[in-house]
């Protein structure tokens, strides 16, 4: 599976590294900090999900959404934050998940790794 964590915390995306188990499900990783990284790091690597937060330095995320939405609708997109004030508005626009980052984590990651596992010709999904 090819990922992409939108978050300008390495907190964060190092504590989801780590609950995935480093890299061994994906085939690709990479980390964006900004809206403008994210969005052309999801047009480069076309990822199979996107990990992204509301709050970016330079904007919102719920725009990185629309963007990498319009550019890839296949592309699963889940909103991960602590802006749950939110999660209507990004599912409406689209988002495949929303996940509360106080409270959630491990149910990202256990939708993270469903699909990595679906991707494993052979994994019987």
């Amino acid at each position: 599976m090819k990922l992409l964590i939108v978050d300008d915390s390495s907190a964060v995306y190092g504590r989801l590294l780590e609950m995935l188990g480093g890299v061994e499900h994906l085939t690709a990783l990479s980390i964006a900090r900004s809206l403008h990284e994210a969005v052309e790091k999801s047009r480069l690597l076309c990822p199979d999900a996107v990990v992204l937060d509301v709050r970016l330095p330079d904007g919102s995320g719920l725009d990185a959404l629309s963007a990498i939405k319009r550019d890839s609708p296949n592309t699963r997109v889940y909103m991960f934050t602590n802006q749950i004030e939110f999660r209507d508005k990004a599912l409406r626009d689209g988002a495949d998940g929303f996940f509360d980052k106080s409270m959630e984590f491990t149910a990202l990651v256990a939708r993270l790794l469903g699909m990595a596992d679906a991707s494993v010709p052979g994994s019987g999904q």
